[in-house]
């Protein structure tokens, strides 16, 4: 949590103060056209100008790969950085001053206090460790890790007792708080606490900040179980956001434009010695979300480098689905069978290692490999099998086009033509989520073919504030609405404001996803022609008007199947049902008919 006391005022302050044109055109080069500026998209390659800003708006769009949003979301996309960041960035440049937060509520004191007191215990693992005679020192040493590598993770050792760490901390700790921090727990007859971790090698497990948020042990000797214990969730250790390493690797991957993603502690540590810094972990489990959500923000590019064993490669095809969801561009390191990272930093070298990671083949060619449709000796259901579990890893690609390319790779590898395989019927929806900017053919907002054009043009008239949104927010049913995102952002205005002032997207709809804020800044940024009140009226009119049509259609499909059932009591009240449509049908179709020309096609 930023200690900044970022207010919907300062960032009122901000946006006034901040040149939206002179940041982007930092990156890219601008040129005037009409009320916009427009230029090459900094976010993927074109040749042909598709990205506009407009200064009024406070807004960019790229109409190739979708990136779009406020000046705050750019500067968030193009330097890597964090929302805190971003806004520290542009104040210090654009001579904002960002107060600090002058009060702290008692659930951001609580906090402190566990970071507090996570970071002692930090101090007191690393001291053990340094000890003479500490046997997860010499587990280290015997292991090849130099004391650079352990000074630098922060490693520590939790001595073999059962209160070393509670006697130690708690002169000046409570055990209410050790407790909750995960350091100690109760014992189970109900009276004291002893120490969670013992006889342990530690891993210091940081929050984005680089604060220590937990750890993780590593058991010193063959009979301990488990082999692994992690700190237990806490207000400050919430394991499905945290990467273990990230806090050190950040640096790393914004430079090389790309995260290795690992299993575990030691694999991170041996991606580590062999020269590979951008390495994180999650930490023994499954990739979640969250965590993938994480690293897009800060990298277009995933090399997966998990054990080479069947588990490592469920836990494989399982990441790149997220990865994909996500828009990475994802590759696969190829680990020896039932062999981890370390495993072949023991047996090959850190140069073998590294090698490794740079030859990673593409993950679509991996999980060919992987699946092996095409092995000898498969029937025809068998390979059958194995495609469609191949095609559900790329379903959560999010982009049709890159996933239909994707899927005619497939087509060619497995001598199936494109047309079966796209139009199975098992095929899965991709996944909603966030996107990326930089996918070519990104997303809806290209072009509006997946939105009624209708639709669409009453909110660019929305978006654009004005005498008739009063009107349409007060006419505009959500049932009228087909698209699930207009449906949404529609919604969150009818929320967010009742009069005719433009639109604050930064404020008054901070709460919608980046796809729907990508969504609507490609909506606003359209050109499109001044609303009059018979357009605005005939939108409403045409919305309505299909509406009732397909009402008038499930209703229909109801009756013939209560018909063929007998039902007479649901057939009766189907046909009142249907009257009451084809009168609103009727009283629609009169006030049409009033309205003198077109503006829009239905």
């Amino acid at each position: 949590m930023s200690d900044l006391d970022i207010t919907d005022h300062v960032l009122a302050e901000l946006r006034s103060a901040v040149d939206i044109v002179q940041v982007i055109g930092e990156h890219t080069k601008l040129k005037k056209a009409g009320r916009s500026w427009k230029g090459l998209c900094p976010f993927h390659s074109e040749r042909t100008a598709s990205f506009t800003v407009d200064r009024d708006k406070g807004l960019y769009h790229c109409f190739g790969c979708g990136a779009g949003g406020d000046v705050i979301h750019f500067v968030r996309q193009i330097d890597r950085l964090d929302f805190p960041e971003a806004v520290e960035s542009l104040a210090a440049r654009f001579g904002v001053k960002i107060p600090m937060r002058a009060s702290r509520g008692p659930r951001d004191d609580r906090r402190e206090k566990l970071l507090e007191a996570l970071a002692a215990a930090q101090r007191f693992y690393a001291a053990q460790l340094a000890k003479p005679g500490s046997r997860a020192a010499a587990y280290l040493k015997e292991r090849g890790v130099s004391d650079d590598a352990t000074h630098r993770l922060g490693l520590g050792h939790a001595p073999d007792s059962w209160d070393a760490l509670l006697t130690a901390l708690s002169p000046g700790y409570p055990e209410s708080l050790l407790a909750e921090a995960g350091l100690i727990q109760a014992r189970s007859e109900g009276r004291g606490h002893y120490d969670r971790f013992r006889d342990r090698l530690l891993f210091v497990v940081r929050d984005d900040r680089g604060r220590p948020a937990g750890f993780g042990g590593r058991a010193l000797s063959a009979e301990q179980e488990p082999k692994y214990l992690n700190s237990p969730e806490s207000p400050v250790f919430i394991k499905k956001r945290l990467l273990y390493g990230l806090s050190e690797a950040r640096d790393a991957i914004r430079r090389k434009e790309r995260v290795v993603l690992v299993e575990g502690y030691f694999d991170h540590l041996a991606l580590l010695l062999a020269g590979v810094e951008e390495t994180v972990a999650s930490m023994g489990t499954a990739l979640t979300p969250e965590q993938a959500e994480k690293l897009r923000r800060l990298a277009p590019c995933v090399v997966v480098s998990y054990d080479g064993d069947s588990a490592g490669r469920v836990a494989t095809r399982s990441a790149l689905a997220l990865a994909f969801a996500q828009g990475f561009r994802a590759r696969v390191a190829r680990m020896p069978e039932g062999e981890d990272p370390y495993d072949v930093l023991r047996g090959e070298g850190a140069a073998a290692l590294a090698a490794r990671i740079e030859q990673a083949p593409d993950a679509l060619d991996w999980l060919l490999d992987d699946v092996a449709p095409n092995e000898a000796g498969l029937s025809s259901h068998e390979k059958m099998i194995r495609v469609r579990s191949l095609l559900e890893v790329l379903d959560a690609i999010p982009d049709r086009v890159l996933r239909y390319e994707e899927y005619r790779k497939v087509a060619r590898a497995v001598a199936v033509p494109v047309e079966v395989l796209w139009d199975k019927p098992s095929r899965k929806s991709a996944p909603a989520t966030s996107r990326s900017p930089g996918t070519p053919g990104n997303v809806r907002v290209l072009s509006g073919l997946e939105t009624l054009g209708v639709e669409r043009r009453l909110l660019q008239v929305l978006l654009a504030g004005g005498e008739f949104n009063s009107l349409i927010l007060r006419t505009l049913k959500d049932e009228f609405l087909t698209d699930p995102m207009t449906r949404r952002v529609v919604a969150a205005l009818k929320e967010a404001r009742t009069g005719s002032e433009p639109v604050d997207f930064q404020r008054q709809i901070a709460h919608l996803t980046e796809d729907e804020r990508t969504f609507l800044s490609g909506v606003a940024l359209e050109d499109c022609p001044e609303p009059t009140e018979k357009s605005v009226g005939q939108l409403l009119k045409n919305l309505e008007k299909k509406y009732l049509e397909r009402e008038s259609e499930t209703i229909q499909r109801e009756i013939d199947r209560a018909e063929a059932s007998g039902d007479a009591a649901e057939l009766t009240r189907l046909m009142r049902r249907k009257d009451q449509i084809q009168k609103r049908q009727n009283l629609a179709l009169g006030r049409a008919s009033r309205l003198k020309g077109r503006d829009v096609s239905d």
